[in-house]
Parts: C-alpha cells; structure tokens; sequence
C-alpha cells in the first residue's frame, strides 16, 4: 500500500549558478582561479565545474520522472520571508545576502559563491521545508522530500560556508517550533561533511535533538568532534558521530540503531527531519555506502517517525555531487517513504565505521546530559 509523498521543487533552484566565470567580474573571476588552483592544484581552469551545480537537480527530477512513484505528489515551494530565515540567521547578514539579488561574488574562501540567480533560489530552499512541515501540519500528507539547492547545513547563524547560504533544516526547524507549536524536533544528519553550521545555530537549544553521523576531522569542515555535546541548557541536544574514510550500510545503520533511535525514544520528538546528504555514496567521495543503504536508514526513520510523531517526517537534501549516486539514491528514499519496504540492503564484509560508531555510543553512554543520558542503557 503506497504513502502520500509530498515532493518539493522548483526548477528556479537551478538559477544558483556560481561556475566562477563572470566576464562582467573579471576580478572576481580571477580571485575564483586563484582559489581553485590553491585548493585543487591539479584543476583545468578551462574545463572547472563548481561542484555544487544545476545537473545536481536534474538528475533527481529527471529519474524520478522517467520512473515515476505511486504516491507522489510534485508540490511548488514557496520562498522563505525575510522574517522565517532571520529566526536563525542574524538580520545583518540576512540583510547582506538578499543585497547581493542579481549579483555575482565570492563569499567564502572554501569555494561558497553566488550567481544572479542565487539569492531567488536561496530562497526557494529554505522556504522548502516549511511549506513541507506546513502541509504536513495541515494533513496533506504524513511525509515529504524536498529536492533544493544551494544546501543549507554548512551555513551559520551569520555567515555563509560550504556551498550553503541559509540554513534551510534549521529554518524549518524553527518554523516547526514558533509558527506550528511543535516543542520537540529532532534532526539527523547523515551527510558526509559535518553540519557545522546546524550544530552552532543549536547548541544552547534543548527543544531541538542534532545527531550528526559524518567523516571525522581532519575532513572538511573539520568540526563535530565526540565531546561537542551542547552548551548550557542544550547541553546534551548535539549528538556527534565521527567516522573514518570507507564507512558504508552497515556503519551508519548502526548509527541509527545505537545513536539515533535511542536517543529520539528519550527526546520524544514531535517531528524528525533528515539533513540528507547523498556524498557517502561509494560513487561520490570517500565513503562506501549506496542508495540500499540510503533507503533501509530511510525505513527505519520512517517506522521511527510512525513510533513517535504521528508519522511526521521531512527529508532535506543537503550534498551529494555524483549525478547517478543522487539519481539512484534520492529514487531509494522517496520509494521508501511512499511505502515500499526494503527486503534487503548491501553490506561490506569488515565496514571500518562500526567500530567508530561503537566508540561513540560507549561516550555518549558515559558523557551524559546532566539530567538524563542522551541514549538509552
């Protein structure tokens, strides 16, 4: 029996366009070169794709329309207010980016940039997952994917990092809380790269539980170390799980199982969103996952999300720069969440993250909150 599934787009996203070569900037050109050929010295200047770029889209929508779900619906977004994004970001940097509209410039020296289209779909995206958690406020459906770009999970509260601008699961997060009366919400982000921006945005905030499963520092943004647990009242609500290269299915499965799970029956949420990056998949990066692994984490949060909150789930994309990988992966989730069961799933026979995540429940376990342990024992 198939779910509603509520899926967010607008090809307007595909209007974030920073390839870094704008006739118009030739200094900003210039300055973009300098910085690829410092952080990718074997780099074609000529033949340079900025690696979050339209195609990222095209392949999820174009797979998902040539082999259609039973229970989709294609819902248009709308934009986020100036208002809904400064819950999270500071108005002057708010302020700053909407500014840039129509512009062209670099913002961060990790290769975050904007085109003329950008700040329309900065927008976009971040107004995705609160027309997502509205509609599923108001009964249209239980769950919802949402196919945005630029990302958001980088992005702090007053600058913009790793391809990100606005930090759209945190908009959401907050829209959750302040417009829709949901006290509790609960975010795992399963994306490679930490979500550095998510974890500072909350980190005194109790109402919102971060579990944050990513490739341990040095890698990029080189941040959720294990003792990164919260701050003051939120002490508790930051769950980091560091992993090394080459982790696959059966790792961050276990990261469900022993991390996510646990602690979500202790916080009680009252909707789970998922930053979902798809750049663990083997074909991406550095990691060993692949879209059966995406779709049985997806199960479980969907049976997870049925236990707890009434069936409320939002999935976000976050990375992911493999076209086939975010084609096969983003297909997996979404038949999963209009109800297909997953009968099996691909595992390695020696995954290098368990022992990862092992150690990590065995911190988490002895480290605490203060008032109540962030896992079950």
């Amino acid at each position: 029996m198939t779910t509603p599934v509520l899926l967010y787009y607008d090809m307007r996203m595909l209007g974030h366009n920073p390839h870094g070569w704008d006739p118009a900037n030739p200094a900003w050109t210039e300055a973009v070169k300098a910085m690829i050929t410092l952080q990718y010295p074997g780099s074609d200047l000529q033949t340079y794709s900025h690696p979050e770029r339209p195609d990222r889209l095209t392949a999820i929508v174009d797979r998902l329309m040539l082999e259609p779900i039973e229970g989709v619906r294609w819902m248009l977004p709308s934009a986020a207010t100036t208002a809904q994004i400064e819950r999270v970001h500071d108005k002057n940097y708010v302020a700053k980016i909407e500014s840039l509209a129509g512009e062209s410039c670099w913002l961060a020296k990790d290769t975050t940039a904007i085109s003329p289209g950008s700040v329309e779909a900065a927008s976009l995206a971040a107004g995705a997952g609160i027309s997502a958690v509205e509609a599923i406020s108001g009964g249209a459906a239980r769950r919802a994917f949402c196919v945005l770009r630029p990302p958001g999970h980088h992005a702090h509260s007053d600058h913009a990092s790793g391809f990100c601008l606005y930090n759209n699961i945190a908009v959401t997060a907050a829209h959750a809380r302040e417009s829709l009366g949901y006290q509790r919400v609960m975010i795992w982000d399963w994306d490679m790269h930490h979500g550095n921006g998510t974890q500072e945005i909350f980190y005194s905030d109790p109402s919102v539980l971060v579990v944050d499963s990513h490739c341990a520092a040095p890698f990029y943004p080189g941040s959720g170390l294990l003792h990164d647990t919260g701050a003051g009242a939120g002490v508790g609500s930051q769950l980091n799980v560091p992993l090394p290269p080459g982790s696959g299915n059966a790792a961050l499965l276990k990261v469900f199982d022993e991390v996510v799970k646990p602690a979500a029956k202790a916080f009680q949420p009252d909707i789970l969103l998922v930053s979902s990056g798809f750049d663990c998949h083997y074909l991406d990066m550095i990691c060993a996952m692949d879209e059966t692994g995406f779709a049985i984490l997806t199960q479980r949060m969907s049976d997870l999300a049925d236990e707890l909150c009434d069936g409320r789930l939002v999935v976000l994309l976050e990375g992911g720069y493999n076209a086939k990988a975010l084609a096969d992966s983003a297909h997996a989730v979404v038949n999963v969440l209009a109800g297909i069961r997953v009968n099996s799933f691909n595992v390695m026979p020696d995954d290098p993250g368990c022992a990862a995540v092992a150690d990590a429940v065995q911190f988490l376990k002895r480290k605490g909150s203060g008032k109540e342990p962030p896992l079950e024992n």
